[in-house]
């Protein structure tokens, strides 16, 4: 039977009980209301038919809505839950933790492994232990998504959010592929990238030469040849972590960097650069990787993320110093010490635009002395 519960009078005269009283929108589809004790505001619902069978939704109290306005409130809600399951949504109640666990298991059957790692370590530092994690899919706000912007923020900086963001975008993304969301209208807005100030980010931490040989010291045995590794190279960390025996040509005196973010591409090697491939690749067979962890496994962003902090803390390093801090201060090097644009965008594996974006200043700096050569005295 279909009660009216549009008007607060007729829901203060209907009787306490569990079951819910059904005011009727429209065929197959309901809003409920309950209240059990005198005390409560009582709580609304919404019933569909699916197949034959009634599917349930709470709703919520809609406490923080005047009385007079709570059955608007729970229509509205009621509303978007109906187009949800209309175009194929799933009934079941998922969480936003759930949706995190399921990206992963697809990154593993799809992507492979380390794909589902680094998703699944994002995942652990940031949103299962967040309130967000226990927030059903269904009632998902932009609210919610800011809130936790703001508390990865406070973790870190505004470039600490634009690179954690991607993996819960990614799940969410993939929740509303699968249906278990109806629109990505909580986070279209709140996920995207936040424009930063030029002075943020990794790559405005420089260490000098004095600085890069105290962290090298001071990391642990097992992270030492990989930091020396990126205070000799200008590539990226991970370039260094996919290297493989096979990759270091010793007579050509040069490293082949296999496809990551960018194309492959040969490099040559300094002296000293040379002799420490050279030891890190001694007794190992080709397939290798050549800079590893002590019991030969490949090194992870993860795990020398973890290392890093300790040895830049023990090296009394500026607060923010990561591993893409040395690919920083190498292509700084490189720049103030006249080396052609050209070269170095070639050696570091990224784009002229990208150099005289982030290092332009710099050779503006080296021209400017240059140019006193030119004074007439």
């Amino acid at each position: 039977m279909s009660r009216q519960l549009d008007r607060v009078e007729a829901r203060q005269k209907l009787a306490l009980r569990r079951d819910p009283y059904w005011h009727r929108i429209a065929q197959g589809q309901y809003i409920g209301f309950r209240r059990m004790t005198r005390g409560s505001v009582g709580t609304w619902l919404a019933r569909a038919n699916v197949g034959g069978k009634y599917a349930y939704k709470t709703l919520g109290e809609f406490a923080e809505v005047q009385e007079k306005d709570r059955f608007d409130a729970a229509n509205k809600a009621a509303e978007e839950w109906f187009r949800h399951i209309g175009r194929g949504g799933s009934t079941a109640k998922a969480t936003v933790k759930a949706a995190a666990a399921a990206y992963v298991a697809y990154l593993r059957q799809e992507k492979g492994e380390a794909s589902a790692k680094d998703a699944e370590g994002a995942f652990r530092r940031l949103v299962d232990d967040d309130p967000i994690a226990r927030v059903e899919l269904s009632k998902l706000k932009p609210t919610h998504f800011l809130g936790w912007r703001e508390r990865v923020i406070g973790k870190g900086s505004k470039s600490y959010f634009n690179r954690n963001l991607t993996p819960l975008r990614a799940a969410m993304n993939y929740a509303l592929d699968q249906a278990a969301v109806s629109s990505d209208f909580a986070w279209s807005k709140a996920l995207r990238p936040l424009k930063l100030d030029p002075r943020e980010g990794r790559r405005m931490i420089y260490l000098d030469a004095a600085q890069r040989r105290r962290l090298v010291e001071k990391a642990s045995a097992e992270l030492r040849p990989l930091v020396k590794a990126w205070t000799l190279l200008p590539v990226r960390p991970g370039d260094v972590a996919r290297l493989r025996v096979e990759h270091l040509d010793s007579k050509g005196r040069s490293l082949h960097i296999p496809i990551g973010k960018t194309h492959s591409r040969v490099i040559p090697l300094s002296d000293e650069a040379l002799a420490h491939f050279k030891a890190c690749a001694r007794d190992k067979l080709p397939g290798a990787w050549l800079v590893a962890r002590a019991e030969g496994s490949q090194w992870t962003r993860f795990a020398w993320r973890d290392e890093m902090r300790e040895a830049v803390k023990r090296a009394k390093l500026p607060r923010g110093t990561v591993a893409y801090s040395l690919r920083h201060s190498c292509i700084t090097d490189l720049i103030t010490s006249g080396l052609d644009p050209l070269t170095v965008a070639r050696l570091s594996g990224t784009s002229i635009a990208m150099i005289d974006k982030h290092y332009g200043h710099l050779r503006a700096e080296h021209a400017r002395k240059g140019l006193e050569v030119l004074v007439l005295r």
